[in-house]
C-alpha cells in the first residue's frame, strides 16, 4: 500500500530534530531505495516555508530539488475544488488548512496511511493510520 509522506519527515531530517530525526531519516532511505509513497505540493511549500522561516532561504531550491529526486515518491496535486473541500475538512476535524488539503488529497487517491508524527491534526482523521517509524 502507497504511504503519504508529511511534511514533518522531511523537516524533522531536515533540521536534525534531536527527537524524531532518526526515524524521519529511515522513512526517507526506505523511499530513497525504492518503498513507493506519495506527498504533496501543499506538504513541499510548507517544507520550504519552514526553510524560509529558518533564514535558510538559500537551501529551499536545492532540498526541493533532493526531494523530488526520489524515483520512488509521486508529487501530487490539487484543483481549486481540492482547495475547498480541504477547507470543510479543517473545519471537520479541526486541523489546520494545509493538513485538510492533504487529507482532501489522500481521499481522493485512496491513500489512508501516512508517514507523520502530527498526532495533533491527522489523528483526528476518521480514516487516516499514522506511522512513524
Amino acid at each position: 500500500m502507497k504511504r503519504f509522506v508529511d511534511a514533518n519527515v522531511f523537516i524533522y531530517a531536515l533540521t536534525d530534530h534531536p527527537r524524531f530525526r532518526m526515524t524521519a531519516k529511515n522513512i526517507l532511505q526506505r523511499i530513497k531505495s525504492g518503498e513507493i509513497a506519495s506527498t504533496s505540493l501543499p506538504a513541499l511549500c510548507e517544507v520550504a516555508w519552514v526553510l524560509e522561516a529558518m533564514g535558510k532561504q538559500s537551501q529551499i531550491k536545492p532540498t526541493l530539488e533532493k526531494i523530488l529526486s526520489y524515483a520512488s515518491l509521486e508529487v501530487l496535486g490539487f484543483d481549486a475544488d481540492g482547495t475547498l473541500v480541504g477547507a470543510k475538512n479543517m473545519m471537520t476535524y479541526q486541523i489546520d488548512f494545509n493538513d485538510g488539503v492533504n487529507v482532501t488529497i489522500m481521499e481522493r487517491c485512496g491513500i489512508s496511511e501516512v508517514y507523520s508524527n502530527d498526532k495533533e491534526h491527522l489523528r483526528k482523521v476518521d480514516f487516516i493510520k499514522l506511522i512513524f517509524e
